[in-house]
């Protein structure tokens, strides 16, 4: 079965990134932090705390690193880019 992603971002900051993503490539060699999937998600605009929601999105939370054009798939809900380069694509 073949997975349609209809939009795409590029994410280059260490903001963290909330939405329904089904896949990330990295345009270079990049470390990540991805959230599990959830049915709702809260705004970046409302976390005042990022520490605070880890544990309830990411649980025993760790980066993954990945070479340029490698990639990693979801779902999943959050994506925190830790350095790298990587575009993300929304379910």
């Amino acid at each position: 079965m073949k997975t349609y992603y209809p939009a795409a971002k590029i994410i280059n900051d260490t903001s963290a990134h909330t939405g329904r993503f089904g896949k990330v490539v990295a345009l270079q060699d990049s470390v990540i932090t991805v959230g599990k999937l959830f049915d709702s998600v809260p705004s970046v605009d409302d976390i005042t705390d990022f520490d605070s929601i880890l544990p309830a999105y990411f649980g025993d939370h760790k980066s993954i690193q990945l070479k340029a054009g490698a990639e990693f798939f979801g779902p999943f809900s959050v994506v925190v880019l830790d350095s790298g380069t990587v575009i993300v694509y929304r379910l």
